[in-house]
């Protein structure tokens, strides 16, 4: 990882706006069941971490967060959505192979008190965690999913997502080491592993 380079953070007034749109248009075309979501609380710095690959994750995730969030992509909002849409959205494009300035950017939004969404595995937690000490909060998505990652859920499918209390991480060493990063995302790994666990547990599916 590169030394840290100051970056603005993506649009507030974006994420709030979008926040608004995507709650009405998706209530009425799915059938959203949120489980915990006052955990996410209303201000300070949260990362949350859903590892759900579906184009419409980050949407579904900004619709029944309790405040606005800055999405960072997974690969198939990356690959089916326009980048400007997504930055006037106050969400977060994927930047490349190692995701540099996606990282940059999540961190500037971090460091000023907002809640960050990672969905999917195209962009690593272990930097923004190690960089941060910020709590980490995993959120599992069930019926999120086309049969296709590109393609949204059918309509009126029901979809429930299960917010999990947020964890602090034990971060120890220089973020930019990699052991330190790699450190930190096995932490991270294993406490969202847990958290679809309970989920699955208490969905049934």
């Amino acid at each position: 990882m590169p030394p840290l380079v100051v970056v603005d953070p993506p649009s507030w007034q974006g994420a709030a706006n979008a926040r608004n749109l995507t709650a009405l248009a998706l209530r009425l075309a799915y059938r959203l069941h949120p489980h915990g979501a006052h955990h996410v609380g209303t201000s300070g710095a949260l990362l949350m971490v859903a590892p759900c690959e579906g184009v419409l994750a980050g949407s579904v995730l900004r619709a029944l967060c309790p405040r606005p969030i800055h999405v960072v992509a997974n690969e198939a909002m990356d690959v089916a959505l326009p980048h400007g849409a997504m930055v006037r959205s106050g969400d977060v494009p994927i930047s490349g192979p190692f995701a540099v300035a996606t990282q940059r950017t999540a961190l500037a939004a971090l460091a000023d008190e907002r809640a960050v969404a990672v969905v999917g595995a195209a962009v690593p937690v272990g930097y923004l965690v190690a960089a941060t000490g910020v709590e980490v909060m995993p959120v599992v998505l069930f019926g999120a999913q086309g049969q296709v990652l590109t393609d949204p859920p059918r309509p009126r499918s029901r979809i429930d997502v299960y917010f999990a209390p947020p964890v602090a991480i034990t971060v120890q060493g220089d973020p930019l080491r990699s052991a330190t990063r790699a450190a930190v995302a096995e932490q991270v790994r294993q406490i969202v592993a847990d958290a679809e666990h309970l989920a699955a547990q208490r969905s049934g599916r």
